[in-house]
């Protein structure tokens, strides 16, 4: 029997555009320098055409919990083509109650009156790209600002009415010390961020940066000395790279990391439908995207489609676990094998009991660090 379409509450839009590739950047995104000059206007039509067609085929709940607007860089969407976009999107929907609607932005596209627009529309957190506080390693990691220009655009952030502001660092950066860690940590946390995500470097064997990276045990140190310090300044460690006030976790990432549903609209944006459950994704090119959204008739620009096997829902189910600081039930642990598997993790220090939650186990802060090593073990 026909249940009708997924009914989605969490929706991410991709923005392609940014001002320039940073170096270490995975995701699909367009520099000034390949973007042509009516490219902008082809996007925004593009997506209010995805919005209308999914929105006609009944897929967007009463109320949307949460939205992410990623890219790329949002923030350089004017406000008022943000306005028709959310204008287009609320046609469907409402708002739901305590809702989380959170703009990624880079600081050199920040300024105090387009904030406070943002704002009038229902943006209610920031998510700041900042990676780092030493002018000199932002110019390796190909970022357009510098130490001073990311402090100044985190004031306007605050000061044009912004009260859930995360941002971002990367670790593992070569060069990087600990000092520098520290630095930056306490330069950002001068600001009432609720919210800090710091990543570790990660780069293909073929960038001209991988050789350079530091090694794991030097990886390792930098990540337990970021737990000890953002635990002692009052942020939850509620997640591998993630750290949060109390009541201030990111929403929208989490159904991400709990398995939940979600639809992405715009170009490389990716879609996961639980009940089914099948995950798919827009292409991975802005005009290979918006062509069959503007054609007429219109079509969704669905580039991959995949129903997940049994095999892949266990292996995501301990990979999503693991990664969280809520861990997995200790019923997960249902054969001999996987018993003294434990055992052995937790001697090593790996694995413990939830201090918390009972009948639970959890990765400790070194046993996050080396997650990828605990999905093999117990998936």
């Amino acid at each position: 029997m026909d249940d009708g379409p997924v009914r989605y509450s969490s929706i991410y839009l991709h923005f392609p555009f940014c001002e320039t590739k940073c170096h270490y950047c995975d995701f699909y995104s367009l520099g000034r320098e390949k973007t042509g000059p009516d490219d902008a206007d082809l996007f925004e039509k593009a997506l209010l055409s995805e919005i209308a067609l999914r929105g006609e085929r009944g897929e967007f709940a009463d109320r949307i919990e949460t939205i992410f607007l990623g890219g790329g860089t949002p923030s350089m969407t004017p406000p008022e083509s943000m306005e028709r976009i959310f204008k287009s999107l609320l046609k469907w929907t409402s708002p739901g109650q305590g809702y989380e609607w959170t703009m990624e932005a880079n600081p050199s596209s920040i300024t105090r009156e387009r904030f406070k627009a943002y704002r009038d529309l229902g943006i209610n957190r920031i998510s700041m790209g900042v990676q780092s506080l030493r002018s000199d390693h932002l110019l390796k990691l190909g970022r357009v600002h510098n130490e001073r220009e990311a402090l100044d655009a985190l004031e306007s952030v605050f000061e044009s009415g912004f009260t859930n502001v995360s941002t971002d660092l990367l670790c593992g950066v070569p060069g990087q010390t600990l000092a520098d860690l520290d630095s930056h940590i306490q330069g950002l946390t001068a600001f009432p961020l609720t919210h800090l995500s710091i990543y570790l470097l990660t780069l293909t064997p073929g960038h001209p940066m991988y050789r350079d990276l530091p090694e794991e045990s030097e990886q390792l140190d930098h990540l337990a000395f970021i737990h000890e310090k953002m635990t002692g300044l009052g942020f939850e460690h509620y997640e591998i790279s993630n750290f949060a006030k109390p009541g201030h976790r990111a929403r929208h990432n989490l159904v991400y990391w709990t398995g939940g549903s979600y639809l992405g609209l715009g170009p490389s944006a990716h879609s996961f439908s639980k009940s089914t459950p099948i995950r798919f994704r827009n292409p991975n090119s802005l005009h290979r995207w918006a062509t069959p959204l503007l054609a007429s008739p219109a079509r969704l620009p669905v580039e991959e489609r995949e129903e997940l096997t049994p095999d892949q829902l266990e292996l995501e189910k301990w990979m999503l676990a693991i990664r969280l600081e809520e861990g997995f039930p200790q019923d997960w642990i249902d054969t001999d094998s996987r018993r003294r598997k434990v055992e052995v993790l937790v001697r090593e220090g790996l694995l413990e009991s939830h201090p918390r939650l009972g009948g639970r186990l959890r990765a400790t802060p070194r046993g996050f660090a080396l997650s990828d090593a605990l999905v093999r073990e117990l998936s």
